[in-house]
């Protein structure tokens, strides 16, 4: 990465602009720590707005007042607010940073390091045009387990592509560049149209087994209508399969994925969801396919249009339901179907192809009363070859890492959360626990989602786990205070653990950091 690609993102720290802007169509952030207000809010039985399809858009929110206060330019009734009003557009820039330091506590104790600077352009015009856009790049020594999936997928997780920026046999140095970036439009109170470059979230969950912000943006064109008590969302999309030996650039490959969700609010405390996605490749050793106009039909069923296309596309379906259980509880849940025979079910004789995977969890707002104080637990469960295909340019990711959970497949796992916001402060404790079956010998066991289905080890006799087990234990405590809540930058301080027990090791790392940055995404390292 040359010195000349930081130019730009100090230009935008120099013309950083401090006026107050108010947009109804930009997207709120994707990141959790500000997200637990908005699902206190909408719990409320009185509150129709579906919560599954994220990011939100301002317009959804902007009655929220109390939950958001970190973010000012959303609390109605401000002076800010009241000039937004009066003003037909506005450009607003601000700078990206990443300054971050920790000291990995394995056997390969290291100090590590995270550094980037980038900007963040946005722009409205009235209340029905939005545009945003950041960049960043960065260099980082990272911890032990973040550097063994940097080196088996040759990406940044849930930033991009890595370059080897400073080679070391143990802890190499590694920069990547992050872009993303939209444009909204809303002709009116029904619909929404998007395309850019992001990131996006389906589901109520800390995980989602539909769509997931797992793996680095890509481009998109969404449309989304709300009638009645109905959502439905559209989200074409185009993606990268990057599982060739080379790991370079060069020889990666496109692929194509559409996306449909329809939201019922059946009851005052019931949402149901219906969803189905498709995955197909770019092109071939015999034929170049490109995008396939059948799939831009907004209203269809993937599967009927599959068999009559006479194809071997990677379809999947849903269902994901949240009930509304108290004033302060929530219960949600989705059910996956890639792969499904009633008969092989009913046999429970372990077929390969019966590919399902469920998620169960609750939430529980303002415990014990206490304003802020929220509890989170659920559980995963995702069977053997699960969102993998014969063909491995359709498999159910993007630049190798999952569209869905980040573990892939054949696993078990639970994950608890305990955190409380006061004013600018944040604390929140984390604790996950999964059982997985990873591959051994390289016989194919079903958790790798990045490899053919055909080269599996049995035909019948299979179970979730099953291979090289492994247990996955981590532990973390977080603690974040909001320096500036324009740009959501904070300082941050946190210890984890992270321990993988097998019948022939364990393995544990131990790791603390301090940081300053502001948030562009979630990032996961709890895989």
């Amino acid at each position: 990465m040359t010195k000349n690609f930081y130019i730009p993102f100090l230009i935008c720290i120099l013309l950083l602009i401090d006026t107050p802007a108010f947009s109804q169509q930009w997207n709120y952030t994707l990141n959790r720590d500000y997200l637990w207000g908005v699902d206190n809010y909408y719990n409320s039985k009185e509150e129709k707005t579906q919560t599954f399809v994220k990011p939100f858009r301002l317009q959804q929110l902007i009655l929220i007042k109390d939950s958001l206060a970190v973010f000012p330019r959303l609390l109605a009734g401000t002076k800010a607010e009241e000039s937004d009003k009066k003003s037909k557009g506005q450009i607003e820039i601000y700078p990206l940073m990443i300054a971050q330091a920790g000291f990995d506590m394995s056997s390969n104790s290291h100090l590590t390091s995270d550094v980037g600077i980038g900007g963040n352009l946005l722009m409205f015009w009235k209340d029905k045009f939005a545009l945003n856009f950041k960049a960043l790049g960065g260099k980082g020594v990272f911890s032990s387990s973040t550097d063994s999936i940097i080196r088996n997928s040759g990406v940044v997780p849930g930033m991009g592509y890595a370059y080897i920026s400073k080679t070391d046999s143990l802890n190499p140095q590694y920069a990547y560049q992050y872009f993303s970036g939209y444009v909204s439009y809303a002709p009116n109170k029904i619909f929404n149209f998007q395309m850019g470059q992001d990131k996006h979230f389906w589901g109520d969950g800390y995980r989602s087994l539909f769509l997931s912000d797992v793996a680095a943006p890509y481009p998109f064109f969404k449309i989304t209508t709300n009638v009645w008590k109905l959502t439905y969302v559209n989200l074409y999309t185009i993606m990268k399969d990057a599982t060739n030996p080379s790991g370079f650039k060069k020889d990666w490959m496109n692929k194509y994925a559409t996306f449909h969700y329809l939201g019922w609010s059946a009851t005052k405390r019931i949402n149901i969801g219906l969803f189905e996605s498709i995955v197909w490749q770019g092109s071939d050793s015999t034929r170049h396919r490109g995008y396939d106009v059948n799939y831009l039909n907004p209203i269809m069923f993937f599967r009927p249009t599959e068999y009559s296309l006479g194809s071997s596309d990677n379809a999947l379906v849903g269902f994901s339901i949240k009930i509304k259980m108290f004033k302060k509880q929530q219960f949600y849940g989705q059910l996956l179907l890639d792969e499904f025979s009633l008969k092989e079910v009913k046999a429970q004789d372990g077929w390969w192809a019966n590919k399902q995977a469920f998620q169960v969890g609750f939430k529980s707002f303002d415990l014990f009363k206490i304003s802020r104080l929220n509890f989170q637990t659920e559980f995963n469960y995702v069977r053997p070859f699960t969102y993998s295909h014969g063909s491995v340019q359709q498999n159910y990711g993007h630049m190798n890492q999952p569209l869905a959970h980040p573990l892939g497949a054949n696993f078990m796992e639970s994950a608890t959360f305990l955190n409380y916001r006061y004013k600018r402060f944040f604390i929140e404790a984390k604790f996950t626990y999964a059982v997985y079956g990873g591959d051994s010998a390289g016989t194919d066991y079903g958790k790798n989602i990045f490899i053919s289905y055909t080269n599996r080890a049995n035909e019948y006799g299979n179970f979730t786990a099953q291979g090289f087990q492994t247990n996955l234990i981590t532990a973390s405590l977080r603690g974040a205070y909001i320096l500036d809540s324009r740009m959501n930058l904070k300082i941050e301080l946190g210890f984890s653990d992270r321990v993988e027990q097998s019948i022939y090791r364990t393995k544990q790392i131990p790791f603390i950091f301090i940081g300053l940055k502001t948030d562009l995404c979630n990032l996961y390292d709890d895989f």
